[in-house]
């Protein structure tokens, strides 16, 4: 009993002095974060970084409070005073530098996103905005300069938050203070593994764990020595940065496993171990010490030297990347030495005062200024249409009826029992042709339904995919069932398949945006077959819409920056987009019925203009809006298509 006491006991915590191994961790932690965004393969699971920050810093703050609570001399005006002095000059600093690089680097769509995006950066919301950010739509996350600090807002959270926990435990349950905060930590990780949400990414509910299991360290490794620790701890947090991808990114496996192993080398705190001595290296130490600098330029580095012109991302060999990845150390260890150090001792409120008037006042700037597209005035009048919401497809909404037999995923634009049906299911591939459809006169005398989802393949067989968990089962409802089995209903089918078999980004000798998901592989192959016959056998036609062929670059921004004429086309060999979806479309091609229509999109964007190549614009019309969304006007092309279809049956 006395031994459970003492190991509990926080009454003799006092200061710690400089450890070496902690600073050691911090530069592992944030050497696998930035390896993991250069994407060198071997560090797959390099994002763990910041979840070994998490701890470290539970264990050092919660360290500083307890301390002082014993001494007496803790205040929380002393605390967030050296909180401020530790974070807002670098922080600020590098915000500071974004703006002129976002200035003249970045378009009208990703310039806003970046603007929206400050605001919270300076005032520690960011992980909010970034969770309610649809990112399916939004610019690639390789070029948002400040997404990273969602996790700089997770911590600031917790040092508003957890002074007052802990002062409150330490004032009225003192005895009980590991018990308390060991219940919130299992209850944060009881709620992650109960949770499928993508949102509990960004949120503090569910991140608390990692930050208070520090505290646990902290105490217990205060009272309890054990040495030797570490030689489990290195392998257990190293395991799974090597081990585990992004697609593990929202699993608490991987992160019980790699934070384990860190509690474990800071609890054994052995100044005399071989690791101990590796992370005292000089340079490991520098980079230590640096960390938080380095932490905060390398996504804007990233970011910036991914864009050729306005999103357009160079696909990095390993020579680039790692000569990236050193000019981001230098640049952070200058941050450190000029800025950070600096401040410590005296802090400059009249920087701070200046820097978030600035960004303000740029920012609102941004808000009359529409992004400041003034940048492009000569062209931005002829571009600013395909940037609106109108070319996105999706005004239509606003005219479904979702009373409609109750449909949860329907969006019924008008219902005559005279008339007949016509359903368009798909991916947000399929939401600009149904906004088109939906407003065109010729089809007055059909039942539109739409089933459009962003990000969702509408596939059977991918129901429990990690990556299409927030779709669901949406092609086999009650409701869908209800419509089809009618001799009098046309069904539209299509998606990004390609991109959902594949899991990558598409590259072409222009570039690539990187995007990508897990890949569906075959298990999409066979359900997409599956779909297809269901569809067919439960309907009285089937117009099936060949994928949209992607472009690996945003189409819009080379115009506004000169590089070309609006007349000029941009075109790439088609056999990029012939290899990146040979699987799908020849599972497509196998498919033959009689009541299956199909509309190859490949032969409306790629060969009818230019020999073997495709094209995002013709005339100085454009068809796409992104790197594989259609504007209305390429929208069109794919449904003049439809409409000889729907025509041919009208006599049936």
């Amino acid at each position: 009993m006395r031994f459970a006491l003492r190991i509990i006991n926080i009454s003799n915590i006092k200061r710690i002095t400089f450890r070496h191994d902690i600073n050691g961790l911090r530069a592992v932690a944030v050497l696998a974060v930035i390896l993991y965004h250069a994407d060198i393969r071997l560090f797959k699971g390099g994002w763990l970084g910041v979840d070994i920050f998490f701890v470290i810093s539970g264990y050092l703050i919660s360290n500083i409070i307890i301390s002082e609570l014993n001494e007496g001399t803790f205040t929380f005006k002393n605390f967030y005073l050296r909180r401020i002095r530790r974070i807002l000059p670098a922080l600020f600093s590098t915000l500071l530098l974004t703006i002129p690089f976002s200035y003249f680097l970045l378009g009208p769509k990703a310039m806003q996103e970046y603007i929206n995006s400050l605001i919270p950066s300076v005032f520690f919301y960011a992980n909010y905005y970034f969770m309610n950010l649809e990112f399916y739509i939004a610019e690639s996350t390789k070029v948002m300069p400040l997404l990273h600090t969602w996790s700089l807002a997770i911590e600031e959270q917790y040092y508003i938050l957890f002074p007052f926990l802990a002062y409150l435990i330490y004032k009225y349950f003192k005895n009980y203070f590991i018990f308390v905060i060991g219940f919130i930590a299992i209850g944060s990780i009881y709620i992650n593994t109960v949770s499928q949400s993508v949102d509990k990414f960004y949120r503090l509910e569910y991140r608390i764990w990692e930050l208070l299991l520090g505290v646990l360290v902290m105490v217990l490794s205060n009272n309890l020595k054990i040495k030797h620790l570490e030689k489990i701890g290195l392998p257990l947090m190293l395991f799974p940065i090597f081990y585990y991808d992004k697609y593990s990114i929202n699993d608490i496996e991987p992160k019980l496993l790699a934070l384990l192993g860190v509690s474990l080398i800071i609890f054994s705190n052995s100044n005399g171990s071989y690791l101990t001595k590796l992370l005292s290296f000089k340079v490991l130490s520098i980079i230590g010490l640096s960390s938080y600098s380095i932490y905060l330029l390398h996504q804007p580095i990233f970011a910036f030297t991914r864009l050729v012109y306005a999103g357009r991302v160079i696909l990095f060999g390993y020579t680039e990347k790692f000569l990236i990845i050193i000019l981001t150390v230098i640049l952070g260890y200058f941050s450190y030495i000029v800025v950070e150090k600096k401040n410590q001792k005296n802090l400059n409120f009249k920087f701070l005062l200046f820097t978030t008037s600035l960004i303000i006042v740029f920012s609102l700037g941004s808000l009359f200024d529409e992004g400041y597209s003034s940048r492009y005035t000569d062209t931005n009048s002829q571009l600013q249409k395909y940037y609106s919401d109108e070319q996105r497809g999706g005004i239509y909404e606003s005219q479904c009826s979702k009373k409609f037999l109750n449909f949860e995923y329907f969006c019924n634009i008008s219902y005559d029992p005279r008339n007949k049906n016509l359903i368009i299911i798909g991916d947000s591939h399929l939401q600009t042709i149904s906004s088109e459809l939906v407003n065109n006169n010729k089809l007055n005398k059909y039942n539109i339904f739409t089933s459009t989802e962003q990000g969702c393949p509408f596939i059977l067989s991918l129901e429990n995919n990690k990556s299409r968990a927030r779709c669901g089962n949406n092609t086999k409802t009650k409701e869908l069932e209800s419509i089809i089995f009618s001799n009098d209903t046309t069904i539209i089918f299509g998606g990004r398949f390609p991109w959902y078999f594949n899991g990558d980004s598409f590259e072409t000798n222009l570039g690539t945006i990187v995007d990508d998901i897990e890949p569906g592989g075959n298990d999409l192959l066979a359900g997409l077959e599956e779909n297809i016959i269901f569809l067919l056998n439960n309907s009285k036609k089937l117009i099936l819409i060949y994928p949209i062929p992607e472009l690996g670059y945003y189409p819009l921004e080379p115009y506004l920056y000169k590089f070309y004429d609006l007349n000029d086309e941009i075109t790439y060999d088609i056999g990029y987009w012939k290899e990146y979806s040979k699987e799908v479309n020849n599972t497509l091609n196998g498919l033959t019925d009689k009541e299956l229509l199909k509309i190859n999109s490949e032969e409306i964007f790629c060969n009818s203009f230019f020999l073997n190549s495709c094209t995002s614009s013709f005339n100085g019309t454009f068809y796409y809006y992104d790197d594989d969304h259609l504007t209305r006007d390429g929208a069109r092309l794919v449904v003049d298509e439809i409409l000889k279809y729907l025509d041919s049956t009208k006599n049936e």
